[in-house]
């Protein structure tokens, strides 16, 4: 088993890699979340009152 991973550990790295970003890619794009976006980037450039 351990020799068949060492063998094949580009492509099976590759396949995770993939993976991953596909994944990545699918949860920005998801519908719905452009409002998230948008409050999470106003953060910075909200007043803050410390009264």
């Amino acid at each position: 088993m351990i020799d068949f991973i060492a063998h094949h550990a580009g492509s099976i790295g590759l396949v995770i890699f993939f993976g991953f970003f596909t994944a990545t890619a699918c949860w920005v794009y998801r519908p719905n979340s452009k409002e998230s976006y948008i409050a999470k980037a106003n953060i910075p450039l909200k007043e803050d009152t410390y009264e």
